[in-house]
């Protein structure tokens, strides 16, 4: 009888020390995983947004002026805009190449974005929601010219058309 009172008593305190071990695996894990997660840079795509202070202008250094796409009244319309491109500065290791590049490849951007305005109506920048879908397709593809989502923010500066 006190030999089974001894097994029951070592084998709770070993239970205990298991369920112990376990919590403290766990908690150990969670804190780690936790920590990566909030030390890694955001996401150009997450829910949280980036403060103005998050996000470093990159402008271009002259205006872009181009004709516009013809749209159904026939005449002819314009367009000139002053630009910047938003690059997430959170990736302090991944962010200062990505200005890099953009500043150094001006011509590549404005080429884009040339492109892009050609292909729009007046008609088209001319709606409510226009001159957002305009930035939105050039965040986009400048996204995909230079293989980053660091690309977070279109900032037009200036814009005239007619």
């Amino acid at each position: 009888m006190e030999k089974n009172k001894v097994m029951m008593i070592t084998i709770i305190a070993l239970l205990v020390i298991l369920l112990g071990a376990i919590v403290s695996v766990s908690l150990y894990a969670f804190r780690i995983v936790g920590g990566q997660r909030e030390e890694a840079p955001l996401a150009a795509d997450s829910a949280i947004r980036l403060s103005v202070d998050q996000i470093e202008k990159v402008p271009l250094v002259s205006p872009i002026s181009t004709n516009l796409l013809a749209d159904r009244d026939g005449a002819a319309h314009y367009v000139k805009l002053n630009l910047a491109v938003g690059v997430n500065a959170t990736d302090k290791k991944e962010s200062p190449k990505m200005v890099e590049s953009l500043a150094s490849n001006e011509i590549v951007t404005r080429d884009i974005i040339l492109a892009i305005l050609r292909n729009r109506t007046y008609s088209e920048l001319n709606q409510p929601d226009g001159q957002e879908l305009l930035k939105d397709d050039i965040k986009t593809k400048l996204q995909e010219e230079y293989g980053s989502n660091l690309i977070v923010q279109i900032y037009i500066s200036d814009l005239a058309f007619s």
